[in-house]
């Protein structure tokens, strides 16, 4: 871990300085350094991976946001049934929140490029299964298909984070800026597609729409496949989980988690809030809008309202990101873009009343997601990311299916306004812990040095063993045998054991020791029983051959 660390402390200090990016730019590419001076076709070429990569998020991104207005609404219309609303929308979320988790392993096995393209083609495939087979196939085939679905799609979204920290040291860009723009493009294409999706909707059907975005996916595969390559070996940092098992690799994510206690407030705040979230998006505003509106296309101006105000403000924060105090900011943030848009549906019908408070409610969560963002990839070391970033979107995003499934009981129970007042409360509630957790969270404004993780420690265990009649002991560190299994007398192991100062343990071992003198004793007797015997049976053979001497003397 040692020399990932200090990399990871001076890459983001040249970050944040905005010093020495030319030089680090420069020296990611072979047989290119500061005295070299650097070509316009080298300088293509670095920022050419970090382009490919922020264009494929955004056709990505497009296509996800038009089936996340379309699936629902197919939903709606096929079962008008809340519940099942939330069933789809948890048959998606579960995979995607495993595959975060469980695939972060293979990540580092296979490299983050090579499963960001295999993972949006198959993406694409699974899409158009549902397309092209849910006439035919039901209800049933949807839940499968869409799970499937989404576990390819968690897997592009962490190969894709991970891959975006080479590309941005490679074109010798600013952290903070890049992480703002990447939450950026997740904002302006909710403004694009969610309008884009509703309007397809009403002109054709929810199918067409999805058919819409396995294009996109399989055009975000492609344009990483041609225009992201990685850099040079010894430019990155080896991924610790390359070099450990699949179970260890992902202990180590959950070590880190353990250590960095702002990460963790940050991900159990945002479970709750994306819980509740979720509850609104896939939930209640579909319902608002059925009830109150009664056509599609107004899915995508509610939606494209907050969109809107998130890309505005997104801009601004682009802008203003070093003079912002991350903690303020980001508490602000939530705070105003958090509860308010979802109380605003219990307590108005107005539509110019929603997009307004929706408009305001994106401004406001516009700078939370890029200081979420940077605080990780500053404190997080490049060894950890693929894992880290797994853990971070399981823990996050294992709200998503928790919160479809309460939004439709609520709304099926207890009613549209119910529903949104309960989970209004809890969103205001999570957002509320960066107040009242001050000491922990005001690390935010703290971009002075990286987190780094303690170094391990492999457990020293020494076993002592009784096994066919012998005692052994021996010592392994980890996996790391550190000598060979070494035979030991009752009576050493007995005293052995006896140090340890556990009775149970001693009683065994006593009990061991006992049953084996027992068995000596008893084979002793016997031995001694046949001793006898066969001196008995020796005497009579000398006193016969005696007689038969004194026989022959005689004659």
């Amino acid at each position: 871990m040692g020399a990932p660390d200090r990399r990871v402390r001076r890459r983001s200090a040249a970050d944040r300085d905005g010093q020495g990016r030319q030089e680090s730019a420069a020296g990611a590419v072979p047989g290119v350094g500061p005295g070299h001076g650097v070509t316009a076709e080298v300088v293509v070429r670095r920022r050419g991976g970090l382009v490919g990569v922020l264009v494929a998020e955004a056709i990505s991104q497009v296509g996800t946001k038009m089936t996340f207005v379309a699936l629902p609404w197919l939903v709606l219309v096929e079962t008008g049934s809340p519940t099942m609303m939330g069933l789809v929308a948890a048959a998606e979320m579960v995979p995607y929140v495993a595959a975060g988790v469980l695939g972060a392993p293979w990540i580092d096995r296979l490299g983050a490029w090579r499963v960001t393209v295999d993972a949006d083609l198959l993406s694409a495939v699974a899409l158009m299964g549902i397309v092209l087979g849910y006439r035919d196939l039901g209800f049933g085939a949807l839940l499968v298909l869409v799970a499937i679905a989404g576990g390819l799609r968690g897997l592009s979204d962490r190969a894709r984070a991970v891959l975006l920290r080479p590309m941005i040291e490679l074109a010798g860009a600013e952290t903070a800026r890049v992480t703002g723009f990447y939450d950026g493009i997740g904002r302006l294409t909710t403004l694009i597609g969610a309008p884009v999706g509703g309007l397809l909707i009403a002109w054709t059907d929810p199918l067409t729409v999805m058919g819409v975005d396995a294009a996109t996916f399989a055009a975000s595969g492609l344009i990483v496949a041609a225009l992201v390559r990685m850099p040079e070996p010894e430019a990155v940092a080896e991924p610790a989980g390359a070099r450990e098992s699949y179970l260890e690799s992902l202990r180590g994510g959950f070590t880190y988690l353990k250590y960095d206690r702002l990460i963790l407030g940050v991900l159990v705040m945002l479970f709750v809030s994306n819980l509740a979230t979720q509850a609104h998006q896939v939930v209640f505003v579909p319902l608002w809008v059925s009830q109150r509106l009664g056509t599609p296309a107004g899915l995508g101006v509610v939606f494209g309202s907050f969109a809107l105000g998130a890309v505005i403000g997104n801009v601004a924060f682009t802008a203003m990101a070093k003079r912002l105090p991350r903690y303020v900011t980001l508490t602000a943030g939530y705070l105003v873009g958090g509860a308010p848009r979802m109380l605003v549906l219990a307590f108005t019908d107005s539509l110019p009343v929603v997009v307004t408070v929706l408009f305001l409610s994106g401004v406001g969560l516009a700078a939370v997601n890029p200081i979420i963002g940077a605080v990780l990839y500053q404190r997080v070391p490049v060894a950890y990311q693929a894992r880290v970033f797994g853990l971070a979107a399981a823990f996050a995003y294992a709200g998503l299916p928790v919160g479809s499934l309460v939004g439709g009981w609520l709304a099926q129970s207890a009613g549209l306004t119910v529903g949104l007042l309960v989970c209004g409360f809890v969103l205001l509630a999570a957002t509320l812990s960066p107040v009242f957790g001050y000491r922990t969270w005001r690390q935010l404004d703290n971009t002075t040095t990286a987190f780094a993780v303690p170094e391990p420690v492999p457990p020293l265990t020494v076993t002592l063993a009784y096994a066919d009649g012998t005692w052994r002991i021996g010592a392994t560190r980890g996996r790391t045998e550190l000598t060979a299994p070494r035979e030991l007398d009752a009576a050493t192991a007995l005293r052995t054991v006896e140090r340890l100062a556990l009775p149970e343990a001693y009683a065994a071992a006593e009990h061991i020791v006992s049953g084996e003198r027992e068995e000596a004793r008893t084979e002793a007797e016997r031995l001694r029983i046949q001793l006898a015997a066969a001196e008995a049976r020796l005497s009579q053979f000398d006193d016969k051959a005696a007689e038969h001497l004194s026989n022959l003397a005689v004659s």
